[in-house]
Formats: C-alpha cells, sequence, structure tokens
C-alpha cells in the first residue's frame, strides 16, 4: 500500500484486539453463543464486488467463514493462510467467504485483496447483527460449517499453526479424516511453522509499524528478510522501492520499480510509483503519460489526482491543477461525483 494511503488511513483499527494475549484455543472451541453441533445463524449480507452472499445459497456445501478487522496484522494473516488453504483444497464443496464489520473501510480490503490476490467474496456485516449471534470475541475468528450448515469447528485468532489446523477442520468437515486422524493432524500441525508466504506477510507488517515509529533502517532489514523468504513477490519489491522514495534515494527506488515492471508491465502499483519517480526528477511529462496509464487500472486513484495536480500547478495551469486536487479530495472522502 502507498505511503499517503497508509498516513492517511492510520493503523488505528484493529489495535486493542493486537494488543491480546495470544492463546491458541483448545480443540473444539466454542463461540459464546453457538455450540459446537448447533445450527448456524443464517445470514444474508452484501458483498464488495456489490453483490451477496446467502447461507440458503450454500446449504450442503461445507463453508469456511473468516471474519476480520480492517488493517489488524493477524486478520492480514488469517484472509492470506485460509485463502491459500482453500485453493490448495481445490474442492468445490469447499466455500471460503470473509466477513468484516468495516463496511467503511472498502479502500483497505480492495488494495490487500488485489496486493495479495484474494478473490472469494469479502461480505460486509456492518450493523455486526451476524457477529453478535454468533458471539464473536476476537478478531479474527474462523468457523467451518458443514454441509447441514452447523457449526463444526472454530479457530480463534492465528497462529503459525493456522494453516495446518483449518486444512484438517476442513478435511474433518468433509467426512475425510477421522476424530483419530483429525488429533493427528492437529498434533502435526502444532509443530510446523508457518508457510514462507506468512511469514513473509509478518516481516512486512512489521516493516510497517517500524517506518511508522521513523525506524527507516530497522523497517527496510525487515523488508530484507521478507525478500529473502518470496524474492519474487512484486509487493516486497516494491515496499523496498517506496521506502527507498521516502528516503530521496530515486536511483534504488528506480531500479527496484524496473525489475517489477519487466515481469508486469501493467502493474498498477508499479506504474504509479515510476510516475512518482519521475515527478520527483522533474521529468513532468512523462510522469504524467505514466500517471495517466496508472489512473485506468487504479480503483482508488486518489493519490494519482493529487501528483497531477502538482504537475498541472508546475506549469502554471491553477484550473486543472484544482480540479485535479478537488477530485483526489473528493475521493478520498468517497464522495458521489
Amino acid at each position: 500500500m502507498t505511503v499517503i494511503s497508509r498516513s492517511i488511513r492510520g493503523l488505528a483499527a484493529g489495535a486493542l484486539l493486537l494488543a491480546l494475549p495470544f492463546a491458541w484455543p483448545a480443540r473444539a472451541d466454542d463461540l459464546r453463543s453457538v455450540k459446537v453441533g448447533e445450527p448456524m445463524p443464517a445470514y444474508h449480507l452484501p458483498t464488495l464486488d456489490g453483490k451477496t452472499v446467502s447461507s440458503d445459497e450454500l446449504l450442503g456445501k461445507t463453508v469456511v467463514v473468516v471474519c476480520l478487522s480492517a488493517e489488524q496484522h493477524r486478520s492480514e494473516l488469517a484472509a492470506v493462510e485460509s485463502f491459500d488453504v482453500v485453493k490448495a483444497l481445490g474442492n468445490d464443496n469447499v466455500r471460503l467467504i470473509h466477513v468484516t464489520a468495516d463496511a467503511d473501510r472498502k479502500d483497505y480490503f480492495e488494495e490487500f485483496r488485489e496486493e495479495h490476490g484474494i478473490d472469494v467474496p469479502l461480505a460486509f456485516d456492518a450493523d455486526r447483527g451476524w457477529s453478535a449471534k454468533l458471539g464473536l470475541i476476537v478478531l479474527p475468528t474462523t468457523v467451518v460449517i458443514g454441509p447441514d450448515d452447523k457449526l463444526v469447528h472454530v479457530i480463534s485468532l492465528h497462529s503459525s499453526r493456522y494453516g495446518g489446523t483449518l486444512d484438517a477442520y476442513i478435511r474433518h468437515a468433509l467426512g475425510e479424516l477421522s476424530e483419530a486422524e483429525l488429533e493427528h493432524r492437529l498434533e502435526a500441525a502444532a509443530s510446523h511453522s508457518a508457510s514462507t508466504r506468512t511469514l513473509a506477510l509478518g516481516h512486512r507488517a512489521q516493516a510497517r509499524a517500524m517506518r511508522d515509529k521513523g525506524l527507516t533502517d530497522s523497517a527496510k532489514a525487515e523488508l530484507l528478510k521478507a525478500r529473502e523468504l518470496q524474492p519474487d513477490d512484486p509487493e516486497i519489491v516494491l515496499d523496498l522501492a517506496d521506502l527507498d522514495l521516502a528516503m530521496g534515494e530515486l536511483d534504488q527506488a528506480a531500479e527496484l520499480v524496473d525489475l517489477v515492471l519487466k515481469a508486469q508491465p501493467e502493474h498498477r502499483r508499479a506504474l504509479q510509483m515510476k510516475a512518482i519517480v519521475c515527478f520527483r526528477r522533474g521529468q513532468f511529462d512523462q510522469a504524467e503519460a505514466l500517471f495517466n496509464e496508472a489512473l485506468k487500472l487504479n480503483p482508488k486513484p486518489e493519490q494519482i489526482h493529487y501528483y497531477l495536480g502538482q504537475i498541472c500547478e508546475a506549469r502554471g495551469d491553477t484550473k486543472d491543477a484544482l480540479a485535479h486536487y478537488r477530485e483526489a479530495l473528493r475521493r478520498l472522502l468517497e464522495e458521489p461525483g
């Protein structure tokens, strides 16, 4: 994510839950209001893509619901890892849904999901009506619902054993594992470390925290650790480039951005950062062309309009500059056009 969007929106959401002491739930953990084996409350929720998701439509399927909080590190890990687990299963009888009460944070979820290639439904429980019926205590909370729409398993929070535990719970709900086999899988999951993707995501989150505190060297060290784990992840490379930009290291930033663009010429974030490098170098024509190209790919282009406004202002075109600044502000505030 961009520096501006991070600084504007902040990282306050979910901070209280992040401060909670870690405690992995015991086997067969329960929700506060629904016990294992009991029917789940019905839901009919709007989704990020303007559709709806309904429990009635998913009857007969094994459904995994992950309840998330915006900008909360554990929720980010659960979102990524649950997606990876269900995708790896490749079972048409399994459905994954992410649910959040943070309907006002669509911009964050759009960026995060695009960044990590997550394409499962994200449903909004804005009034927390469904969450209240479950009796959620902490976030993230993951529930596995059987084909008969009854609660089968619950995972509270997230730890390094999350992926192995979720995989075992789903297979048990599908009837692929007996109780004894499930216990064996859970024991194995307890001894497994997190996936490289999850570990890299953790280093990126730590880098953001260090950067917010002004500890740029520490932030860079965390990003380099992440890159060692996933050298081909373009977002890690661009995080490093973004840090170089903030430190005024334009040549280093440009080199990293070009690495991404060589592999993915239409990468939205890379195009946008290349344009910023050109802008910082005073190459306004090239910057403008790149910003306009990125604008076509960017669902939340407030930063692009801000820079286009600066380019127009540098040229003395006050009218167009104000138009871009207004558009940036309108999009940032999510006002209607």
